[in-house]
């Protein structure tokens, strides 16, 4: 999550690329993420909207 706020943007092959891990994982986490409200639906090739910024993120529970 916060490799996601830093970048300011989520798609899977940027997650591939920061964490080295394979597509079907990086798209799991983008899927949570989703989920969780920290990112937004996809919207075709584009990197996905986040939702939420680091001191919403630190705060939470």
């Amino acid at each position: 999550v916060k490799i996601v706020i830093d970048m300011g943007k989520a798609s899977t092959s940027a997650l591939q690329r920061r964490l080295r891990i394979g597509y079907g994982r990086a798209a799991s986490l983008l899927d949570a993420m989703e989920r969780d409200g920290i990112i937004g639906p996809p919207d075709g090739s584009k990197p996905r909207a986040v939702l939420i910024n680091r001191e919403d993120y630190l705060s939470e529970p």
